[in-house]
């Protein structure tokens, strides 16, 4: 007992400490968050401590009380239970591998997650793109910026050396985009959410927005310049509006009604994210700047000049066409990383990901206790064993026999766990899939790696016994 709750409160104060420097790397890691530990989480760690100390203190300590004095003195295992029974040590480490196999199998399928996760397409290519937040309602007290001024500005942006490719959006993806604007059939003369046939995010776009924003246009033609109040009004939708809204027919030439305009489709373009990572595909209808008003625009640069040097240059020239407005330049990149786009995933990751090494870790030593006790308690028999000639696999069953049973049997219980519990890590995992061959062959080798080493000691023990000098020592 004095053993236990000596070690218990060090386990305990070493795990509160490594807790509190990863919650501050996790801290300045997300930028976000502001997670501390307070005196409810020191007095949950104290009171776990000593419940684990008096508990698994107490459990040796019966075993010790029903042992034989007489037994004891002879020089005979003073352990009251015999040699090949089932004991409660059974089942703990049981339990622990069973546990270790399924935070294994839940790490690995967050890996294979997240690396899922980073090469599903996103509708844009981020890398080499410039954004300008402007804001210019501060520029024209009598309202809405002439769209000579946008047009003029959008040049200036596009001809910056460098350049490939310019446009603006009024919200880049992951940064809003007005949802949920109703869409109506031509004819309707009601205009009710009742009455409305898709509820789409809808982004407003200038010409050249779709390249310099690296999305692909599928079929029909971009907007341009003469798109205009005074023509038709017209849009391009991703695949999915088209696909919800016309099925198998060719969106191009189709009209809807939005914002109480008979609107007609030019272009279709490819799906991508809009909101976050796991969203299923979203419609998206784009309108055209010419036609809508917008004095909150994100110009768009594509250029493959340094970041700070795009970025000095790119506020630089939209000051000088526009001192009063409020300017803001950001790589594209730098922009998704502040929006923590991929920050859950991460999150879910790395916190399963240690998890499931805390728990390897315990399974090794849970491993290599047992196999240890084992060998000690058995040197007499092994001893025996190796002076009648036994083989080597004979001893090596003695000694490590059942560790490695409840490894194998552990092992495939939390294999089996980690498949039911699909669902649960499909909430926090992008795409779960725990019957990923590679994730099930991953976890297996990974667990038999564990049991190689937390027996190796152990094993090579048992064979290196001299049973003349273990006789002379009885």
């Amino acid at each position: 007992m004095t053993e236990a709750t000596v070690v218990s409160p060090i386990g305990g104060t070493a795990g509160l400490l490594t807790a509190s420097l990863l919650l501050g790397v996790l801290n300045r890691w997300s930028g976000h968050l502001a997670v501390t530990v307070d005196a409810r989480v020191y007095l949950a760690a104290l009171i776990l401590t000593l419940v684990s100390a008096l508990l698994f203190g107490l459990i040796p300590t019966r075993q010790v009380s029903q042992s034989s004095p007489l037994q004891a003195m002879k020089g005979g295992p003073v352990d009251s239970m015999p040699l090949r029974r089932f004991a409660s040590r059974d089942l703990l480490l049981g339990a622990q591998i069973t546990i270790c196999m399924l935070l294994v199998t839940a790490s690995l399928v967050a890996v294979r997650g997240m690396v899922r996760m980073l090469h599903i397409p996103l509708g844009f290519q981020p890398q080499g793109a410039m954004l300008a937040d402007t804001d210019l309602r501060l520029v024209e007290s009598g309202g809405d910026v002439s769209i000579e001024k946008k047009k003029a500005m959008i040049e200036a942006v596009r001809n910056i050396p460098g350049v490939a490719a310019a446009g603006t959006v009024n919200r880049v993806p992951f940064n809003g985009g007005l949802r949920g604007v109703p869409i109506f059939q031509p004819g309707t003369t009601e205009f009710t959410l009742n009455n409305s046939v898709l509820a789409p995010y809808v982004f407003t776009i200038s010409p050249g927005y779709l390249e310099a924003a690296g999305t692909r246009l599928l079929g029909g033609r971009d907007f341009s310049w003469q798109d205009t109040t005074q023509t038709p009004y017209v849009a391009m939708v991703n695949e999915t509006f088209a696909r919800k809204m016309w099925g198998d027919t060719s969106a191009i030439g189709q009209r809807f009604i939005v914002r109480g305009n008979l609107t007609e489709v030019v272009g279709v373009v490819e799906d991508g994210k809009y909101h976050n990572m796991q969203e299923s595909q979203q419609p998206v209808a784009y309108l055209s700047l010419s036609q809508n008003e917008q004095n909150q625009m994100i110009f768009v640069a594509r250029s493959q000049r340094a970041q700070h040097e795009m970025a000095a240059t790119l506020e630089r020239t939209l000051t000088s066409l526009e001192p009063d407005a409020r300017i803001k330049v950001q790589s594209w990149l730098d922009v998704l990383g502040g929006l923590n786009a991929l920050f859950p995933a991460r999150a879910a990751t790395i916190a399963l990901c240690v998890m499931g090494l805390l728990a390897a870790m315990l399974a090794v030593t849970g491993i290599f206790g047992m196999a240890a006790y084992n060998v000690s308690r058995r040197m007499k028999e092994l001893g025996i064993r190796v002076a009648l000639g036994a083989r080597t696999k004979h001893v090596m069953s003695t000694a490590v026999g059942r560790p490695i049973a409840l490894l194998v049997v552990g092992s495939s219980l939390g294999l089996l766990l980690g498949v039911l519990a699909s669902r649960l890590l499909g909430q926090i995992v992008y795409q779960a899939n725990p019957r990923d061959p590679m994730v099930m062959v991953g976890a297996v080798l990974t667990m038999a790696l564990l049991g190689i080493a937390a027996s190796a000691i152990p094993a090579l023990r048992a064979l290196a016994v001299d049973p003349s000098k273990l006789l002379r020592e009885e």
